[in-house]
């Protein structure tokens, strides 16, 4: 699961809007709306101020948002990285 899907899921289950979790963790409702809409990637996982917040506002573990945003990152990287070689063994 990404961490714009487990964001939305947790609103959707507590039955609470993007602004609530805004005014939560201390960002704009615009900043959440970009972050669930992939417009924005995830906060760096050592970002534990925006994370903790969310993650008491989300009633989630702590680092479970954290863990996502790091499993995300991780990703992200191996996909540049993937791209950025194709062109280099594409003849062999």
């Amino acid at each position: 699961m990404d961490l714009p899907l487990k964001i939305r899921q947790r609103l959707r289950d507590l039955g609470v809007e993007q602004r609530d979790l805004a005014t939560a963790a201390q960002v704009t409702q615009s900043y959440i709306s970009q972050l669930l809409t992939r417009k924005k990637a995830p906060p760096a996982p050592n970002r534990t101020d925006i994370y903790d917040k969310m993650e008491r506002f989300l009633k989630l573990r702590s680092g479970d948002l954290s863990k996502l945003a790091d499993l995300q990152h991780k990703e992200e990287l191996k996909r540049r990285l993937a791209d950025s070689l194709a062109p280099l063994f594409k003849d062999v």
